[in-house]
């Protein structure tokens, strides 16, 4: 079969799901010409990626992935990266999209047709004309007066910087410079606490601000707030572009107290009680914490409080010190502002996803719920669930074992096997959610974007104060949609995005359970793992940061990981030396994921054979038009779990704020360490595949 060929047929399953007419074809349908449509179609998928011609011992990556790139190019996309998740993402965003621009069904509660409402104000922000700029500056003028428009009338002496950011977090939530937040209590994950935090970084990681690789997004961001200065405020030209590099410098300047993603410190290791008066004692007057808390949460606090990162709130005294009130006035509110600012693109199609990604920020937990009920599959839920019962037998195995994991002392594996059994898988539909509760007193209506992204930042705000005095709710991943699974340490769980329920991407009934098992069953092992390596052993079964490890399976750990720190510190990425990482975290649980994920699918594996009607089984874990074994085909579906393709401008950044290592090395350095993918692809002993040093901790 020819390459021209291999594409078009590998595309055939695409071409049927997303552009033939409703009913035109049933892929569920369960007939034997679907099935073989299928199967075909993931075989030439599977086949259209690869470069066979590669020696697998010697770039196992290249010959699992080696026409991925001319197949998916990003760059000819006009895209970051392309890549599995990447396609699930689309996948997904196909769906909301029509979610959202369907008139209300008998799907819709209440809230559905409030989250639709915020779409649509979204999509109808050009109708705010001139009187955008009239309601930002309508906000600002609740908290003060903004430097860069009143000019020389601007009064420094009525300027109170610390009063300012802790009225604008009462009323909306925000940190501005640094701040409160209420959210569960690392000790104790059935309360809530206060913690003293830094501020929310637009460009997220502190190699953003400091790298020279990373000087292009810095530029980006300036000439972005310079834009907005413009476009929505009315400054003229050249005093939004001397205040935007005013602003840029003072953030780069505030940055430099962030913690670097390279050290690997966890959450409880940045994360220290103390009570008010000491931190009053560490920074007053510079930074007044204890006012700061009563004008923010609208109560006096005694008693303990964390304070996060340290080294950031000793920096932020010195950039108060040093920076002008001016400045740190235009700033203040030219973040307060960006908040609430959406540039309507020209483009509907952007348009459409612009406000995709917005409604998904801010109604996550609702996005996942609207699109379970309309999309969900309950086979692909008890699928993922046996195969999530599995994981764990497989690994509460090996910790009983007396041999497989004699590097862990065995008090300390005994506790670890109770963090195993308490340890569980959710599928993020929230249907227990209760969001009448959450939606109490809004009320999105129309074009008013502006006035319905202030009416949820109210709600949420006063929400947030009223958590001090209630009990924990579960903890989130984040403001945003994941589509691969997340440990969360606080709840010894691992959340499973809905994306990923659905079929034909990853798993189908007709696929071999090869394939599943090396990418899906690998990934859910990624995270499982996670609850026992550096950051995830310092929380215990019930989710409480306790330290349960003794003192000889730390040290062996520590070993271990010296290991992958000398391994993954040897390789370069497209002529990028890659960091050298203290945690090798991530590095650890795609080895020990994808190594759980094998050991599993032997598991299966072999007990179809046992089995009276197993054969039948069997009979569909190869593919007929590729010559590999069931078992190659586990490590093939793992590598092309990670085949991407990443825009050549984008590859600096990613090697400097990535804590995983690019996708390639990913395959090249998780597979080359294991004896069993060398055993079934014949590597010689000393290939590149098959190194004579290997790195191995689960």
């Amino acid at each position: 079969m020819n390459l021209l060929n291999i594409f078009i047929t590998a595309h055939v399953l695409t071409a049927l799901v997303l552009a033939a007419p409703p009913n035109a074809v049933n892929l569920n349908q369960d007939t034997p010409y679907i099935k073989e449509l299928l199967r075909q179609a993931k075989t030439a998928e599977i086949e259209s990626f690869m470069d066979q011609n590669i020696d697998p011992c010697s770039d196992f990556y290249s010959f699992a992935c080696g026409n991925y790139d001319r197949i998916n190019s990003a760059s000819n996309l006009g895209v970051i990266s392309t890549g599995l998740l990447e396609t699930i993402a689309k996948g997904s965003v196909r769906k909301i999209l029509k979610m959202l621009n369907t008139a209300h069904d008998d799907y819709d509660t209440p809230e559905d047709i409030q989250v639709k409402h915020f779409y649509e104000s979204c999509l109808r922000i050009k109708e705010l004309n001139s009187t955008y700029s009239e309601k930002l500056k309508r906000l600002i003028a609740e908290f003060g007066t903004m430097p860069v428009l009143e000019g020389s009338s601007w009064q420094e002496s009525d300027f109170d910087w610390l009063g300012t950011i802790a009225r604008i977090f009462h009323q909306y939530g925000m940190r501005i410079l640094f701040g409160t937040e209420v959210t569960v209590n690392l000790a104790n994950n059935t309360e809530n606490a206060i913690y003293i935090t830094q501020q929310v970084f637009p460009l997220e990681y502190r190699s953003m601000y400091i790298d020279n690789e990373t000087l292009t997004y810095r530029q980006k961001y300036q000439y972005k707030i310079q834009s907005i200065l413009q476009s929505f405020l009315g400054v003229q030209a050249e005093l939004a572009r001397q205040t935007a590099k005013e602003l840029m410098d003072l953030e780069v300047d505030l940055a430099q107290g962030l913690v670097d993603e390279n050290d690997g410190l966890e959450l409880g290791e940045l994360a220290k009680q103390l009570t008010v008066a000491d931190l009053q004692e560490s920074y007053s007057p510079t930074l007044d914490i204890d006012r700061l808390l009563f004008l923010s949460i609208g109560e006096r606090v005694s008693g303990q409080i964390y304070e996060y990162n340290k080294q950031y709130q000793e920096n932020l005294v010195e950039v108060i010190k040093r920076t002008p009130k001016r400045t740190l006035a235009n700033y203040i509110f030219f973040r307060l502002i960006r908040a609430f600012v959406k540039t309507p693109s020209d483009n509907p199609k952007k348009q459409k996803n612009d406000c995709i990604d917005l409604t998904k920020k801010f109604f996550p937990k609702n996005i996942d719920n609207m699109f379970y009920r309309r999309y969900n599959n309950d086979k692909s839920s008890r699928e993922i669930d046996n195969m999530w019962r599995l994981l764990k037998t497989t690994f509460n195995e090996s910790l009983q074992s007396s041999s497989a994991l004699d590097w862990i002392e065995r008090p300390t594996r005994d506790l670890a096997i109770a963090k195993l059994e308490a340890m569980k898988l959710e599928i993020n539909k929230y249907d227990s959610n209760n969001f009448t509760e959450e939606f109490a007193n809004l009320n999105l209506q129309g074009p008013d974007y502006v006035e319905n992204v202030r009416q949820i930042m109210l709600l949420r705000t006063r929400q947030m104060r009223e958590m001090l005095h209630k009990p924990a709710k579960k903890v989130e991943i984040s403001e945003d949609i994941s589509f691969s699974p997340c440990y969360i340490g606080l709840l010894n769980t691992i959340q499973m995005p809905v994306a990923l329920l659905m079929p034909f991407y990853i798993w189908s009934d007709v696929y071999p359970n090869a394939l599943v098992f090396g990418s899906l069953a690998s990934m859910i092992g990624h995270e499982l793992i996670h609850g026992f390596d550096d950051s995830g052993r310092g929380y215990d079964a019930k989710g409480n940061l306790k330290d349960w490890w003794d003192e000889k399976s730390i040290s062996n750990f520590a070993k271990g990981q010296k290991c992958f720190t000398r391994q993954y510190g040897k390789y370069v990425y497209d002529g990028i030396q890659l960091k050298e990482s203290t945690s090798q975290s991530e590095n650890i649980a795609d080895n020990g994921g994808m190594r759980l994920a094998y050991t599993a699918y032997r598991k299966w594996y072999d007990n179809q054979l046992a089995l009276p009607v197993g054969s039948q089984a069997l009979a569909k874990e190869t593919l007929s038009n590729l010559p590999y074994t069931a078992k190659q085909l586990f490590f093939i579906s793992f590598a092309q779990t990670w085949c991407n393709d990443v825009d050549p401008k984008e590859k600096a950044r990613l090697v400097s704020t990535d804590t995983h290592t690019p996708d390639k090395l990913r395959v090249i350095g998780t597979l080359s360490n294991d004896y069993e993918f060398a055993k079934e692809f014949n590597c010689p002993f000393g290939s590149t595949m098959n190194p004579r040093e290997k790195c191995i901790l689960y």
